[in-house]
């Protein structure tokens, strides 16, 4: 009864357990497949045993579900073991860029010409998607740079239009009476701008009179938030060029695999060219975070948003809460790319 609660929940792979712990097992396996819970769903259907056509079936949906989330090593596993088919195998692992074991997988079946059709046309594929990548990051590297810097400019030269959230050049046609919290409140540990955090101390109002408040300057925030020159564009781009460290951090081993697979096929050429495109670009993204987070107040932007230092405000409350990268909150670091030296 449990484990069927637990399907209802769409609990899949705990649900798939208590069924199979009672050796309930065409429900377990069900729900193995239903959680893309893949060596589960395919030894429970050979334990079973269930029908050819069916395990040809499963074999290809869940097939077909990893290689939807990018899980080509899994996926070409099942077309190996379940489907005797060494081609789409092979095609899922350059899809991958584990291009050592496509080569294995080709030599140990015999089918040489698979060599050129399938490997070298995968290399050849990932060095054009892997160029046009890089090409990208640092097209975007230097315009959010440029663009930071901009800003940057402008809250030296005009600071209340800059925190109050204003158009750009309208800083000479703000009351008198409107404050703008210090810039430096940001390395204190406390909140970044007050205005924005709706924490204000000594405030005689009552609740409904607060929340009537609280709602009028979430929405004054929505608002701030779309307009370009204001603290809200610099934490967009702050993030972003965090955000595309890890883009870059992320591909790193694949575009190592692909180097070495191009050098094994003789494509020295290209291969030079990504791993030098690659060494590049760390460089360029080591020179932006060197400028972007030395500045204090952009480290605490990038980790609190304009929510407030303590971190804990959302979308709706002026925040997005605290960045966090493998876990934890810190700072993007870029690591040095491992090269071939015989390129």
């Amino acid at each position: 009864m449990y484990a069927e609660y637990l399907d209802d929940q769409s609990r899949f792979r705990e649900a798939g357990l208590a069924y199979e712990s009672i050796q309930h097992l065409r429900p377990a396996l069900l729900a193995y497949r239903r959680a893309n819970f893949w060596q589960h769903a395919l030894s429970l259907a050979l334990l079973i045993p269930i029908s050819d056509p069916e395990l040809s079936d499963l074999s290809e949906s869940l097939a077909d579900h990893l290689t939807e989330a990018k899980d080509f090593s899994s996926a070409a596993q099942i077309y190996l073991d379940y489907r005797n088919d060494v081609l789409e195998a092979a095609k899922l692992l350059c899809r991958g860029s584990h291009f050592a074991e496509a080569m294995r997988l080709v030599a140990k079946s015999g089918k040489l010409e698979l060599l050129e059709s399938v490997i070298d046309a995968g290399l050849v594929e990932a060095f054009s998607t892997t160029v046009e990548l890089l090409a990208d990051c640092k097209a975007q590297a230097h315009a959010q740079l440029g663009r930071l810097r901009e800003l940057r400019a402008k809250k030296e030269e005009d600071p209340l239009a800059y925190f109050e959230g204003l158009p750009e050049g309208s800083g000479s046609n703000i009351p008198d009476n409107i404050s703008v919290a210090p810039t430096d409140a940001s390395t204190s540990g406390g909140t970044f701008m007050t205005r924005y955090t709706g924490k204000t101390a000594g405030t005689a109002m009552t609740g409904a009179t607060r929340r009537t408040s609280k709602n009028r300057k979430r929405e004054e925030r929505k608002r701030a938030r779309g307009k370009k020159g204001t603290i809200y564009e610099e934490e967009y781009l702050v993030r972003s060029l965090a955000r595309l460290v890890e883009r870059v951090e992320s591909v790193k081993d694949e575009v190592g695999r692909l180097v070495e697979g191009m050098v094994r096929r003789g494509m020295r050429e290209r291969a030079t060219a990504v791993q030098e495109k690659m060494v590049e670009m760390g460089g360029i993204l080591k020179g932006c975070v060197e400028e972007v987070f030395s500045d204090k107040s952009a480290v605490n932007l990038f980790l609190y948003g304009t929510g407030g230092g303590d971190g804990e405000g959302g979308e709706a409350d002026g925040g997005h809460g605290p960045v966090k990268i493998d876990g934890e909150k810190k700072i993007p670091v870029v690591k040095d790319f491992e090269g071939l030296v015989i390129l």
